[in-house]
């Protein structure tokens, strides 16, 4: 049984290694590589953040053991209503997570276990990772949990609500029998949007049908009913009918119809890693590329430096840019989260760095200081494309911003971090990798912040989303880590990770 789970490792590895250099050579990043620990009990937690001196677990445990540093989120942070943590003993991670209209809340994410939390998902001799998506109550119960699995592995990137209350779920996969007609390819990558009702019954499919590598790692809903997502592909045949290789923006229907779409090829390629969709339809994207060439050629300021940034303002049939905003300095300049904010603009962040992490800072940050290494950045923009607002998160170690969301008059951020110093000396640092949330006001964007406070243990904890509306917002992410903030976690070995939630309420 160790030797298949060690031959099982082994190949995953490997599989994700494929998957990671391909994205290195087409110039996209998905996520940083963190090495987690394991949870090797069969006890799936919830626990409360706030460092409450009880803790509970679905097997009843309860337990006074205060933990090593009670109430070590700064006073006048925001209060936070509640925290769940769910797992297996194999990997699991959440990637996005979504506000619902009834104040319910839905996840998407990948795992490698088959336990616990992840109990009866898991279907014998199809591939791992396979994706997951679930839904929790506004008091963080659970509403229902499934799987997307098949033959080879399947990667669960974005999720949303729909105007009509059905679940969209957008990813990319290997395997070739999601659908009953296969990919052209069974080597390659395939796109692909699983629609579920409110209750968590499948509604319909979507595989790409191109014969390249084609990846979905963003959705956002449409007024009318639709909704719209962005990635890449390299397919020259089949629905995104690429050129060379690029970005893509694709609008569907309720019911998984393409209705348009816009290409963006170039010879290094490029990649829509967020979209944002506003109350009148209009559509935000942001865009990654080292491309400077082909379609990309018509933004002027790109090939700045090795990886640069574009925002894109759409009409809501995507027939029409309104504006677009290239964010190059000379280093690499990674800005993947956008934030429509219903007055006609938006708010994009994300990372950069300097040519050569020399400190200097050149192009559209002249001027503004890099503390070391990748700092965390935002932009807001008005809604005839003018920079009116930036701000950084940095310090001398690596920091990133890796969500962002507007709630009742603020914008608040999530990411993590190692720094220690400059923008995070009231936060230090725990250990590795600590997830933070930042709270910024509309009226101040470019000023000081309302709050800043960790999601942090002595391990590494990566915050990968953040939703909201009104006063409250949820982050959501992994961490392998058993103290501070998530003192209530199960015990954890070499390996593994757990993913976790987390529900705010800003402060009045």
């Amino acid at each position: 049984m160790e030797l298949n789970k060690r031959i099982g490792a082994v190949m995953l590895f490997f599989t994700m290694l494929f998957i990671q250099c391909f994205q290195f050579a087409a110039g996209k990043r998905d996520t940083i590589d963190v090495t987690y620990p394991t949870r090797p009990t069969e006890t799936t937690l919830y626990f409360d953040g706030r460092y409450n001196t009880t803790r509970a677990s679905t097997t009843v445990i309860t337990t006074t053991e205060p933990p090593t540093q009670e109430g070590y989120i700064p006073a006048g942070s925001d209060e936070d209503l509640w925290s769940v943590s769910f797992g297996g003993t194999g990997e699991d991670v959440v990637r996005s997570i979504y506000y619902c209209a009834n104040g319910d809340y839905v996840i998407c994410g990948n795992s490698t276990s088959d336990d616990m939390a992840f109990t009866g998902l898991y279907v014998e001799g199809t591939a791992r990772p396979y994706a997951f998506v679930a839904k929790f109550s506004s008091s963080g119960s659970l509403r229902w949990i499934n799987s997307i699995y098949g033959n080879n592995i399947c990667i669960a990137n974005d999720v949303c609500e729909l105007a009509d209350g059905s679940i969209a779920v957008a990813g990319y996969t290997r395997a070739t029998n999601l659908i009953t007609s296969a990919p052209l390819s069974s080597s390659v990558i395939d796109a692909f949007i699983f629609r579920y009702s409110s209750t968590g019954d499948v509604l319909n499919k979507y595989v790409a049908d191109g014969s390249g590598y084609d990846y979905f790692y963003s959705i956002s809903p449409c007024p009318d009913g639709g909704y719209v997502a962005g990635g890449s592909s390299t397919s020259t045949d089949g629905d995104f009918n690429m050129t060379s290789t690029g970005a893509v923006l694709i609008k569907f229907n309720s019911s998984n119809t393409i209705v348009s779409s816009v290409t963006l090829n170039g010879g290094s390629g490029g990649t829509i890693h967020d979209v944002s969709v506003d109350t009148n339809g209009t559509v935000f994207a942001a865009c990654v590329t080292t491309s400077s060439d082909g379609d990309f050629a018509q933004f002027s300021g790109l090939g700045a430096g090795k990886t640069d940034s574009l925002v894109l303002k759409y009409s809501s049939d995507l027939s029409v840019l309104r504006w677009s905003v290239v964010i190059a300095g000379g280093g690499n300049d990674r800005f993947e989260y956008i934030c429509a904010d219903n007055d006609g603009g938006c708010v994009v962040a994300g990372n950069f760095e300097t040519k050569n992490n020399a400190g200097v800072t050149d192009g559209f940050f002249a001027g503004y200081p890099n503390y070391g290494y990748a700092d965390g950045y935002a932009v807001r923009i008005n809604s005839v494309g003018t920079v009116t607002g930036r701000r950084g998160f940095g310090g001398s170690q690596i920091d990133y911003i890796t969500g962002v969301c507007r709630c009742s008059g603020s914008y608040v951020f999530c990411g993590y971090t190692k720094s220690s110093d400059f923008n995070f000396s009231t936060l230090g640092n725990i250990g590795g990798y600590d997830s933070f949330v930042t709270v910024v006001s509309t009226s101040d964007f470019s000023g000081s912040a309302v709050s800043v406070h960790p999601i942090a243990g002595t391990d590494s904890d990566t915050a990968f989303a953040i939703c909201g509306s009104g006063y409250v917002y949820t982050v959501a992410g992994t961490t392998s880590s058993t103290d501070e903030f998530f003192w209530t976690t199960d015990p954890m070995v070499t390996q593994e990770n757990t993913g976790f939630a987390v529900k705010y309420e800003l402060e009045s």
